[in-house]
């Protein structure tokens, strides 16, 4: 009883999801830093960003929706949450059972949709178009992503457990590009694009619901490399794994910082016309069992 209740609540849990995920973030930003030439803020930043919003208080908007707001800010966080129980890490987890994977994939639809609801609950035109292009993007990367996942799901019968994905390489790409949209990673920053509308769905928000939806996100990044880890890389000791999921975190840096922001219409294009149907031959050839 014991040990389930550390893993579920210390490790791999709630405690360490949420340490490991600000950290991940934080080398994610210093490494964008020395792309850009700048030294950049310490790994740390990110715990101490969380620890100053949740001392700040909570405003609501005049035309904003006070309880929705909070409501958003909690679901965003409860989602990646509770995803987590049904990665395997260090050979073991909580909630593993046939079918699992469909469950982390619901979750991660609900993440999406919290954002998008957070902008309408905050009564700011900015936030709404944030909103629109979220659930717009979502639209959009949601196919490819749930296509790869399902790839490799067809072989585990549809339980996240420990997989080497040589076999299905344009299931990896696809991913990997869909990933990025779902963290709202450049090229794919179209939700939140500072130049045209300040900060998306988040522009008004401030204090612990601010704090709650940036855990969250960094809850999220630590998901997918996890995800990513264990269902392509295959997963491995505790140390492969923290090495596999740092190289995948790696990657997301580098093409932050190399890729423009694309469009909407261009990240819509990109996702439908290339990235999906590269997942759909490694599905098809999974469903055909060819990848032998």
């Amino acid at each position: 009883m014991l040990q389930e209740i550390f893993f579920l609540f210390v490790f791999p849990g709630l405690l360490s999801a949420g340490f490991f995920g600000m950290l991940y973030e934080g080398i994610s930003r210093k490494i964008s830093a020395r792309f850009q030439n700048r030294v950049g803020p310490p790994v740390w930043q990110p715990f101490f960003d969380f620890m100053k919003l949740m001392s700040k208080e909570n405003i609501t908007p005049k035309n904003g929706v006070g309880f929705v707001m909070t409501f958003s800010a909690v679901l965003a966080f409860a989602a990646p949450l509770a995803a987590i129980p049904f990665i395997p890490l260090a050979g073991w987890s909580p909630a593993s059972f046939q079918g699992n994977l469909l469950v982390v994939i619901y979750l991660f639809v609900l993440y999406a949709l919290s954002f998008a609801l957070a902008g309408w609950a905050s009564g700011s035109p900015l936030a709404s178009v944030g909103s629109i292009r979220e659930v717009t993007q979502m639209f959009g990367y949601e196919f490819p992503f749930i296509t790869s996942l399902l790839t490799i799901g067809f072989v585990t019968n549809f339980t996240i457990a420990p997989y080497f994905a040589w076999q299905f390489p344009l299931a990896f790409i696809a991913f990997l590009f869909s990933s990025m949209a779902a963290l709202s990673l450049a090229p794919f920053h179209v939700p939140d694009a500072e130049q045209e509308i300040v900060g998306g769905p988040l522009v008004e928000y401030t204090g612990p619901r601010l704090a709650m939806f940036s855990l969250a996100h960094a809850m999220k990044l630590w998901v997918i490399a996890a995800l990513g880890t264990v269902m392509f890389l295959g997963g491995g000791p505790i140390e492969w794994f923290f090495i596999k999921s740092l190289a995948l975190v790696l990657l997301f840096s580098i093409a932050k910082n190399v890729f423009a922001r694309l469009r909407i219409d261009q990240s819509f294009r990109l996702l439908w016309l290339v990235i999906a149907p590269l997942a759909m031959v490694d599905l098809i050839r999974a469903v055909m069992g060819v990848w032998f």
